[in-house]
């Protein structure tokens, strides 16, 4: 079975109905990346497709399997076994250990933060903090690119794909979410602010520049992650809906840090965060369209 004659049969038979890559991806309910993947002998279909993809190219399973014209087995079903076999072992090639070596690196790199997050005796820069969950998080995004431009054929399979990377991403969001806002290694006097305003103001007349970017556009910014997932992850399109959602986010979280004493009730913070949640959503639906 020459994977290569399979290719250029599929190819070949698509160009000659008059067919493009995306219609054929389109009758089959497959990716465009699968079909080309199939006609430059990458990759294989699996072997649930084999009937309807003969259908739209109008020939025999068999002669699919043989990469000829008016070819047919003698042995259909051991042509199939065969088939499954070696679809099999173009499966767990090297890019399918890419994948898990990336999937490791992402845990394990996770792992370290958290020993930097939890130790008492370690005290690392909020940024590098920040930058461990980036990159586990590019890790798990970029396995999951791989294994999806590769091996995923069905559409339905890519959006599991995609939604299986954004919930992992989500998870270690909220924990350095929780982290950075809740789980804070000090104490402090409860303490509210409802002036609007008032702390932006004192920050930027009696601060230094780090503690001006911590405060005003760490609130800004750390918060536009959760509403990208509120948008992707949760289906959440509604503007006026989503501004509904992230100011009762950040509110029921200025509320707990006052409660237990681990932060300031700060209006302000309110409006910076959920300020900055609008802003992504308003600048992502304009990309997007």
């Amino acid at each position: 079975m020459d994977l290569n004659k399979i290719a250029n049969f599929i190819k070949n038979k698509r160009k000659k109905l008059g067919l493009t890559q995306e219609e054929v991806a389109q009758n089959l309910f497959v990716t465009e990346k699968a079909v080309s993947r199939w006609e430059t002998g990458r990759g294989t279909p699996d072997i649930s497709l084999l009937v309807p993809l003969a259908k739209v190219l109008k020939v025999d399973v068999s002669e699919i399997l043989n990469g000829e014209d008016n070819k047919k087995n003698e042995n259909d079903i051991e042509s199939l076994i065969k088939y499954n076999e070696i679809t099999k072992e173009n499966k767990y090639n090297y890019k399918f250990k890419l994948i898990i070596l990336f999937y490791i690196l992402s845990i394990l790199l996770f792992l370290v933060y958290l020993r930097f997050e939890y130790a008492p005796n370690i005290e690392i820069n909020y940024f590098i903090r920040l930058f461990i969950v980036i990159i586990s998080s590019l890790f798990i995004v970029i396995g999951n690119k791989i294994y999806e431009n590769d091996y995923v054929e069905r559409i339905e399979d890519k959006n599991k794909v995609f939604k299986f990377s954004l919930s992992i991403v989500f998870i270690y969001y909220i924990i350095l979410l929780f982290n950075m806002v809740i789980f804070a290694r000090f104490n402090s006097v409860s303490s509210y602010n409802l002036v609007p305003f008032k702390s932006i103001i004192d920050i930027f007349k009696n601060s230094d520049m780090y503690s001006i970017v911590i405060n005003i556009f760490g609130n800004l910014f750390i918060f536009m992650p959760l509403e990208y997932f509120i948008i992707e992850l949760f289906k959440v399109k509604k503007f006026s809906l989503n501004l509904g959602i992230s100011c009762f986010i950040i509110l029921i979280i200025e509320t707990i840090q006052f409660i237990f004493r681990v932060g300031v009730f700060d209006i302000d913070d309110i409006i910076l965060c959920t300020f900055g949640m609008m802003l992504f959503n308003l600048i992502y639906k304009i990309i997007k369209k």
